[in-house]
């Protein structure tokens, strides 16, 4: 497990149970895309020990919520209003805490590439001609 329940209430404050936090330990493995025995990074494993922690303490008074599918791309109450679109991080299912400290990951940013000519060719312009 890659938080425990002594974990939970040192982080969060928090007293829940065993199997909360291995079904929190689900969500965040889903959300970042990895198993626990496939992250050897030892700041990696701090890192989702915390959003495990977060997560059980998100899911310990809305479980019941973060299972159900939402059938709205947009919710809100008063004055606040959340709009989730394809692409977007923010999720009713995971705490917004998982989502700020999994942007930490080594292995969870994006990945882009330069594109364009392997040798750079200097360009200048050549004011002396032999």
């Amino acid at each position: 497990m890659l938080a425990t329940i002594n974990d939970v209430k040192t982080i969060t404050g928090k007293i829940v149970n065993n199997q909360l936090v291995a079904r929190a330990q689900y969500l965040v493995e889903a959300y970042i895309g990895k198993f626990e025995d496939e992250v050897t990074n030892t700041k990696d494993l701090e890192i989702l020990k915390r959003a495990v922690s977060y997560q059980s303490a998100y899911m310990e008074n809305n479980e019941d919520l973060v299972y159900e599918q939402m059938a709205v791309s947009t919710t809100g109450q008063n004055d606040a209003y959340t709009t989730f679109k394809a692409g977007d991080k923010m999720s009713p299912f995971i705490a917004p805490l998982v989502i700020i400290v999994c942007e930490k990951l080594t292995f969870f940013k994006s990945r882009s590439i330069k594109t364009g000519k392997i040798l750079g060719d200097e360009t200048f312009v050549d004011w002396v001609t032999i």
